[in-house]
């Protein structure tokens, strides 16, 4: 009976100390998290990247106040050029986009990437409207054109 009972208490202390590792795993070494609408004001006042990645049509329809637009399908390609240890705040329309992206960042070692997960949809300041002119470029070559070919042969 007491070897039973000592098999039981080391997997429960197993089992603690994977809990801890894997939360300690996942919250990451690094700054960053979620933040709230209040949060983010407080990081732009700091001088964080604002980094907004819906379409180019939602930007241009509306978006936060010196916010880039890097869509999400561009995120990772755009982002191997960045300071990876400068702040970046990352936001969509809703949260979803900019969490899948927030994740991506953080797998390539930006070390503090905030995102703020209510998105457009939660966001209660100043609002821009207009052209995307303001829009960040298309990843930059070294002047060479890019061709992306698809081709299968099913």
């Amino acid at each position: 009976m007491r070897r039973v009972r000592s098999g039981l208490r080391a997997m429960a202390l197993i089992a603690t100390l994977g809990a801890v590792a894997l939360v300690a795993a996942c919250s990451g070494s690094g700054g960053g998290g979620v933040v709230d609408a209040a949060g983010l004001r407080e990081l732009q006042a700091d001088g964080v990247r604002v980094i907004d990645v819906r379409t180019a049509g939602e930007f241009a329809g509306a978006r936060i106040p010196g916010a880039e637009n890097v869509p999400i399908a561009n995120a990772a390609a755009i982002a191997e050029a960045w300071d990876r240890t400068a702040p970046v705040v990352l936001y969509c329309a809703t949260g979803e986009r900019s969490a899948v992206v927030a994740e991506t960042l953080r797998s390539m070692g930006f070390e503090e990437v905030y995102d703020y997960s209510g998105g457009m949809a939660a966001w209660d300041g100043e609002v821009e409207y207009g052209t995307v002119a303001t829009a960040a470029p298309a990843v930059t070559t070294s002047g060479i054109p890019v061709l992306y070919e698809f081709y299968t042969d099913w």
